[in-house]
């Protein structure tokens, strides 16, 4: 085979063979080694200290002393390495054989063949990789499932993410009592004390609002270029530039929060990467509906046999002041079936969750269903205490009672409207406030305010019970404003 025809044949198999003259400087190179090793042609100088500067640095002591090693046993030797890369290019991964050749003059060389693997080499990473976030799937998923404490399951999934995926900041967003917002619930990296107070918006323009109404994982290359969103405070005051965030599944159709990680560096996180971490999420949020449905269950059996009592005196009470207060028997029949209507779908929607957190649109949305198209709701669909949400749920049939007599709900075609909005006033404290707005009240004179049960119902229960206030305007129509202090859940 003739010199042309070998060098053709190294070309195509990307191997180049060099030659380094023992205990000197000099290096001889096939003319391919240049482009190998990612250079310019014509910049190689023919010596081994050319040679040492393109290996990377933190690769150049691993190759020395395999050479040492053949020169002193006499054993061939095999070494992988990165070329040391320039600011425009990545590095190359080469891997270098060869043996000690005595020519018949007795000089010694180092002789072998150099070839690239960078495409091998990424291969085995990757198998590396998922091999071991496999693992980590696992340990986790048997650790939380064996952990009732659901903080613990939190703490232990940022760690993982965060040591898998070699990253310096991890974290988890909870949906906070009201969910109108996410807390901040466990993290690694952040700042001293955000974790458990910092708090994050749920509106598009963040990366979790944005995760919350995507259908799949959300990878950011650059945040600082991004352009679906501009990301919170909390991760700019930190110096993000790249990341995923996954959803974390909930128990109903709101999710549990949001899971991410991020890197101050610019990364190019893998499709693989963003389904490890929807597995650390997903384990998450078994453990979380675990929780959940056992908190729950201990609930429900301590609020049965507490509402049991409070039902029955409440039923007796709108019966006495129902018939007491009627003109006939008829209207007293009437308003008592709805009225207990009213108190069994309030009933129906805060049980059917548990007696845990209902969804104001929800609650709203049922009880006035037979209004439904002639109501104008706005709102956030905020989450409040299950014993506010069964008061709210009266309140609400009350007012609609009283346009259907009075108002724009007796005729066919008139409107109201009811709006709502949750105002925090604290760490501890939030206020709900309602406004109903009908344009009309034909009640005989409305600069009397009426006395009937229904009124006496909501001030009994905004003022009286929840230490709230309420607000009636009877100049143009029927105007309700109430607000009312809780406790978030």
């Amino acid at each position: 085979m003739d010199a042309d025809t070998l060098n053709k044949g190294l070309l195509a198999g990307k191997v180049g063979v060099w030659r380094w003259r023992v205990d000197t400087d000099q290096l001889e190179w096939s003319e391919n080694l240049e482009s190998l090793h990612g250079l310019e042609a014509g910049t190689f100088d023919g010596t081994l200290s050319s040679f040492r500067n393109d290996i990377h640095p933190s690769d150049t002591s691993d190759v020395w002393q395999a050479i040492q090693s053949t020169l002193e046993t006499g054993d061939p030797y095999t070494s992988v390495y990165r070329t040391n890369p320039s600011l425009s290019t990545d590095p190359v991964w080469i891997e270098a054989s060869g043996s000690i050749v005595t020519d018949p003059e007795g000089v010694r060389y180092l002789t072998g063949v150099c070839m690239d693997v960078t495409a091998r080499r990424a291969a085995e990473r990757e198998l590396e990789t998922r091999l071991a976030q496999q693992k980590a799937i696992a340990d986790f998923g048997t650790f939380a499932f064996g952990e009732g404490r659901i903080q613990k399951v939190l703490d232990r999934a940022v760690d993982v993410a965060a040591d898998v995926l070699d990253v310096p900041l991890t974290k988890i967003l909870l949906f906070a009592g009201t969910a109108d917002h996410l807390r901040l619930a466990s993290g690694r990296g952040w700042h001293d004390g955000l974790v458990g107070n910092a708090t994050v918006g749920t509106e598009l323009q963040s990366q979790a609002g944005y995760t919350l109404v995507a259908k799949s994982p959300v990878i950011v290359e650059d945040l600082r270029t991004e352009t679906r969103f501009s990301g919170p405070e909390l991760l700019h005051e930190h110096g993000v530039r790249s990341g995923i965030s996954v959803l974390i599944p909930g128990s109903s159709t709101r999710p549990f929060g949001v899971f991410g990680i991020h890197d101050t560096r610019l990364r190019q996180f893998a499709d693989t990467d963003a389904e490890f971490l929807l597995s650390l999420a997903t384990i998450v949020a078994n453990a979380a509906r675990n929780r959940e449905a056992l908190d729950h269950r201990q609930l429900l059996v301590r609020e049965m046999s507490h509402r049991a009592g409070n039902m029955l005196q409440l039923v007796s009470t709108i019966a006495s002041q129902t018939f007491s207060s009627a003109r006939s028997p008829e209207e007293a029949h009437s308003s008592f079936s709805e009225r207990l209507g009213s108190l069994s779908r309030a009933n129906y929607i805060v049980a059917h969750g548990g007696w845990t957190s209902t969804r104001v649109r929800t609650l709203f949305g049922d009880t006035l269903k037979p209004f439904a198209d002639r109501i104008s709701m706005q709102g956030r669909d905020v989450l409040l205490p299950p014993d506010l949400c069964f008061d709210l749920g009266l309140i609400a049939h009350e007012l609609a009672a009283n346009s259907s007599r009075y108002g724009s709900l007796a005729g066919d075609d008139g409107r109201v409207e009811l709006n709502w909005n949750v105002e925090r006033s604290g760490s501890e404290l939030a206020t709900f406030t309602l406004t109903w707005r009908d344009p009309i009240n034909t009640e005989p004179d409305p600069s009397i305010p009426r006395r009937g049960f229904g009124s006496r119902l909501m001030v009994a229960l905004i003022e009286s019970k929840w230490s709230g206030k309420i607000d009636v305007e009877r100049a143009q129509g029927y105007c309700l404003s109430a607000s009312i202090p809780f406790t978030p859940a």
